[in-house]
């Protein structure tokens, strides 16, 4: 897990630099344990690498330079089945100068050609030029776990980087918002994939290719899509024996490293069920954490204390305060560039905070939830399906009747039949902050954007709730979750892996009828009953958790004052994505807007400071008082 960054120019543009130093040094916290930058004796290729050392400590720098600069190959994250690919006749006898898991990657490309992607497992953003052809190639793993940016500059040369503020600290390219994309991230939570916040900057999305040739062309084609598994079993225990076994393999395959290795084990099965599985695997104890929020509602301590009896892993609990939550606003804006109305961003960058103390490797769970049915919107809610029992007749008049009183309340009940008709505008309805009618509330008049999950709830091939998981597998996973993964751990220098997200498991979970999946719509049923032989039968059944946020309790305790003071600011509102108005409505009802609040704090806090401010090398220190004394 590392940071890339680098310039392309095709041979009929004008010779440009981008300042590679700058662009690494807003990428120190990706890569603490080296730097290199590499460029062509014509300057028309450009690369600079931050390193995380996690595979081969001694050898194994980047770029890679094959045959004084034939090929240069760069890697971020890990190529988990490097072992299985050096067994492969072409690359067996490839002369490799180190011993880590991205250099495969040459001889495979060189036998594969571009299909040397399908031949990788693992989380990757790959850059590989070649200089005889002056092309360069850009890869994204297929869930999207390891981000890559990108943009065409005006003389059709093309900078990339694993970070959007590496692109801008180049000297190359300005930055400036799309509104757009402003009207994308309000519906969503998120800016969704290709488009970012940052006008011309564009997201590569998950499982695609980019190719850039010597003329400048520039083609982007997806290489990948999730698709069911065909040789699943047809009866439910070989369904579970099935999955396990693929889990099992996956856990393996993420072990693989040459610095310790440990587990966030939450309490929840997702994590609990990776620690069983790795535990079989380790010849040492395995490192597991627990983290406990101080004054937190939720302790899940002697849930995962109890996983960890059970495999005697060397565990530990670390105790993590939240302090002022307006101390961290800005530092987490800075990390994250473009806005993420998640709030569980915050208890995450503490625990990547604490975890940093120990360790650089650390398994997480993430993925479990899109895979399995874990969330509500994967189903109707019981008062959609009573209003749902009415004459059509009779509910177009309760919804006409109630827009002139309760224009959210209509919505609301409008969306129960989107439920059988239009899923994939049932899974964003029931997740989005901020639809019409508040909006309308806020003074907000952007044109609505169209729901990121519909196009590819519309493009799947199959049943319809793994139709609901793969759009959720698109979207919400790494835009939201997998970003905020990315950007939290790698902000102190660990690397998260994703068991779960191994694509043969991906694609056996999305196999699996409904009725297993969920049986008698239990949320997660399968999941469960597998965890359940693993795990202690109160770890199992226990209830979904999670990190807790409390926002309308930020706001009450001196949050609102500050994001009175950020978001009403003079030139803020001349914007006109809301009015001073519409904010005071929001902040007169923290536990029903609180979460909305939020959501245009870490919107105004990307522009304050990846706009509106020169690009920096390191994290505000100031907390949200600085910001918002500048209202």
């Amino acid at each position: 897990m590392c940071g890339i960054a680098g310039l392309f120019l095709p041979q009929n543009a004008t010779i440009l630099d981008a300042d590679i130093d700058a662009m690494l040094a807003t990428m120190a916290h990706r890569g603490p344990d080296g730097e290199k930058i590499y460029k062509t004796s014509d300057r028309r290729y450009q690369a600079g690498f931050k390193r995380l050392a996690i595979i081969d400590l001694k050898t194994g720098e980047q770029p890679i330079v094959e045959n004084d600069g034939a090929r240069v190959l760069m890697g971020n994250g890990e190529i988990y089945n490097y072992l299985e690919l050096r067994q492969d006749l072409t690359a067996q006898h490839y002369p490799y100068r180190t011993q880590g898991d991205m250099e495969v990657v040459l001889p495979i490309a060189e036998k594969y050609g571009d299909g040397f992607v399908h031949r990788l497992n693992g989380m990757f953003a790959l850059a590989l030029y070649d200089s005889k052809l002056h092309c360069l190639t850009l890869v994204r793993d297929r869930l999207g776990v390891k981000p890559l940016y990108w943009t065409e500059l005006a003389n059709g040369g093309l900078l990339f980087a694993s970070e959007i503020k590496a692109l801008f600290a180049s000297g190359l390219t300005a930055p400036a918002v799309d509104e757009n994309a402003v009207s994308s991230y309000l519906s969503h939570g998120y800016v969704p994939a290709p488009k970012t916040l940052f006008r011309g900057i564009r997201k590569l999305p998950p499982g695609h290719m980019l190719k850039a040739d010597s003329q400048g062309r520039i083609t982007v084609e997806r290489y990948w899509r999730a698709t069911p598994s065909s040789d699943l079993p047809s009866n439910d225990a070989e369904i579970r024996d099935y999955l396990i076994e693929s889990l099992r393999r996956s856990v393996r395959l993420h072990l693989r490293s040459d610095v310790p290795i440990g587990a966030l084990l939450s309490g929840g099965i997702d994590s609990g069920l990776l620690v069983a599985l790795a535990a079989e695997n380790t010849a040492q104890p395995l490192n597991t954490f627990t983290v406990r929020f101080e004054g937190a509602a939720v302790d899940e301590t002697k849930l995962a204390s109890a996983v960890a009896e059970r495999y005697q892993t060397n565990h530990t609990e670390l105790d993590v305060s939240a302090g002022n939550i307006a101390h961290f606003l800005p530092r987490l804006a800075w990390f994250c560039e473009e806005p993420i109305n998640d709030p569980a961003l915050l208890p995450n960058f503490l625990v990547e905070q604490a975890l940093g103390r120990h360790l650089k490797v650390a398994l997480n769970g993430t993925g479990g939830d899109e895979l399995f049915a874990g969330y509500g919107r994967y189903f109707p809610l019981p008062v959609e399906k009573r209003y749902l029992n009415l004459p059509k007749a009779m509910r177009l008049a309760i919804e006409a009747g109630m827009n002139v009183f309760s224009p959210m309340t209509a919505w609301k009940l409008a969306r129960a039949e989107k439920y059988d008709h239009d899923r994939g505008t049932y899974l964003h309805d029931h997740s989005t902050h901020f639809p019409p009618s508040i909006r309308a509330l806020i003074g907000n008049t952007l044109p609505a954007s169209k729901s990121a999950q519909s196009g590819f709830f519309a493009e799947y091939d199959g049943p319809p709730q793994s139709a609901a998981l793969y759009a959720d597998l698109n979207t919400y996973l790494p835009d939201d979750l997998l970003t905020l993964l990315d950007r939290t751990s790698m902000a102190w220098g660990v690397e998260g892996r994703v068991p779960y997200l191994d694509h043969h498991f991906v694609e056996a979970a999305l196999a699996v009828p409904e009725a297993i999946r969920t049986p008698q719509g239990r949320h997660k049923g399968l999941l469960r009953d597998i965890a359940g032989v693993f795990l202690p039968e109160h770890v199992a059944s226990a209830p979904k958790q999670g990190f807790a946020a409390p926002v309308p309790a930020w706001l009450r305790a001196g949050l609102a004052p500050l994001a009175r003071h950020l978001l009403e600011r003079r030139e803020t509102l001349e914007r006109g994505w809301w009015s001073a108005e519409g904010i005071e409505r929001l902040l007169a009802k923290p536990d029903r807007h609180g979460f909305r609040v939020y959501s245009l704090v870490m919107l105004e806090l990307a522009i304050r400071l990846h706009i509106e401010r020169p690009p920096t090398a390191a994290a505000p220190q100031e907390g949200l008082e600085a910001f918002a004394d500048a209202a």
